[in-house]
């Protein structure tokens, strides 16, 4: 491309000042202050997620230690069936944290959440509270329609994040023949 003659520039340029209109040395200036302050910020995230995790860790071991103390409550209910409705709803909801925190220890290796980990556990969360309604009798026809829309709509955006996902572009991007269709 032909270079325009001066009088075709920017204004700023006239000025006699850089060529963004700052001042020399302000636009390095801006970048080293951006750089610090990402630096600083991801130090307090990796703090932040590097004490959770234990935190997590804990909250799963005494998350295990309630299903065994509601085992004793299985045992001493007058039937089994209001037994067991608390054991089953103790181990869905174990189900839910753990889903959550695979999300905390990917973000912890790899420093991005994914989007299919969320997914993961809204869907593992919508089954549970689908299975304590009907284990309960409590849900209505209409409750059972609207979470099971609410699934289909979690799954399409979880086949979806799979199809679409950063990792499967790049690959199909670099391996020749390949136009990163709809495999799975």
């Amino acid at each position: 491309m032909l270079p325009l003659p001066r009088r075709y520039t920017d204004v700023a340029d006239l000025s006699g000042n850089g060529e963004d209109g700052l001042r020399p040395g302000t636009k390095d200036l801006g970048a080293a202050l951006e750089g610090s302050t990402t630096r600083w910020f991801k130090r307090i995230v990796d703090v932040i997620v590097r004490l959770l995790l234990p935190l997590a860790t804990i909250a799963l071991m005494m998350g295990i230690a309630r299903i065994f103390i509601d085992l004793w409550a299985v045992y001493r209910s007058p039937s089994i069936a209001a037994g067991f409705d608390l054991l089953v709803t103790d181990v869905l909801s174990m189900f839910v944290v753990i889903e959550l925190l695979k999300s905390i220890v990917e973000y912890f290796e790899v420093h991005r959440i994914r989007i299919t980990f969320i997914l993961d556990a809204a869907v593992v969360f919508t089954i549970r509270e689908v299975m304590i309604g009907l284990y309960k009798h409590s849900l209505t026809a209409a409750e059972v329609a609207a979470l099971a829309a609410l699934l289909f709509a979690l799954g399409a955006f979880r086949i979806a994040a799979v199809l679409f996902s950063p990792e499967r572009s790049g690959a199909a991007a670099t391996e020749p023949g390949r136009g990163g269709g709809a495999q799975w």
